[in-house]
């Protein structure tokens, strides 16, 4: 055997990673978007329409319209307008999916055979099979109809979830701030008409979606403090994480203002803006 040919066999299971890696498998896709949706992904804003992939730790911000994601047949939720979202976890690890929902309407449908759950500032909903509608009010009083399937909801409180009601399907509880838990009953007139006329229908999955995870997103910019700042601000499940994706934008003299002076004496943040020095620790 030439001895050419013998290193070349012996170099090319070390350099096929380099180059041979498969691209990370497409979870969740944005399958319906009568509008572009504003995505905040890392430290940048995009405007994503549909058929790009949908990651762990995107948020997602409807206008005028709604939008649905799909990761498959049996895990699929849809958005209202003018809703905000955090995407926590996605099918297929851990959980089904886990949405952090700050503003607006969410219809989320799973039978993954896993929990899925929506957090809003003041109500923790979970399901293991059915579907549930929820809605975010942004005064305190959210609210959620179990539309199918046996669920939970607790009211949350300085960001921990109380003790768990048990909802049957077509049971509505709403959390009110002057008391200690929500209760079961029928969905008042008011939720029913304030309710996404589409999520009066059963979710199901878009037929034929061209490209399906395999469009891109379009970068407008960087970040703005502004488009965070609710979100920082919130009690929800992971905020923390945004000490990390946002570190790039501290060196914006404008965001950095911005942040030192909403949330500069919170603990992660000041350690972030104002990180020890060489030097700086006590000699002993």
């Amino acid at each position: 055997m030439p001895i050419r040919f013998f290193i070349g066999c012996l170099l090319v299971p070390l350099l096929a990673p380099a180059w041979a890696q498969a691209p990370a498998p497409v979870r969740a896709v944005l399958t319906l978007a009568e509008q572009p949706l504003r995505l905040i992904r890392g430290a940048a804003v995009y405007k994503a329409g549909a058929g790009i992939a949908v990651q762990k730790d995107d948020i997602l911000e409807t206008g005028a319209s709604g939008a649905q994601v799909e990761a498959g047949p049996k895990a699929i939720f849809a958005l209202g307008p003018q809703t905000r979202v955090l995407v926590l976890d996605l099918p297929p690890a851990g959980k089904a999916f886990d949405l952090a929902l700050l503003q607006g309407w969410v219809k989320l449908m799973t039978d993954t055979g896993k929990p899925a759950q929506v957090v809003t500032p003041a109500l923790q909903v979970t399901l293991a099979t059915g579907a549930t509608i929820v809605r975010s009010s942004g005064d305190g009083k959210d609210a959620v109809f179990a539309e199918e399937g046996a669920q939970q909801a607790a009211k949350v409180e300085k960001g921990r979830a109380g003790a768990p009601l048990k909802l049957a399907a077509e049971q509505y509880a709403e959390v009110d701030p002057a008391r200690p838990q929500p209760a079961a009953g029928r969905p008042p007139r008011a939720f029913v008409a304030a309710m996404p006329p589409s999520f009066r229908d059963r979710l199901a999955r878009v037929p034929n979606l061209t490209n399906a995870g395999k469009a891109a997103p379009v970068k407008e910019r960087d970040t703005d403090f502004a488009d965070v700042e609710p979100w920082l601000s919130a009690r929800l499940p992971g905020v923390k994480s945004f000490v990390p994706r946002l570190r790039p934008r501290l060196a914006d003299p404008a965001f950095r203002k911005a942040l030192e002076r909403s949330l500069g004496q919170q603990a992660d943040w000041k350690a972030a803006l104002h990180p020890p020095r060489p030097g700086d620790a006590a000699l002993f």
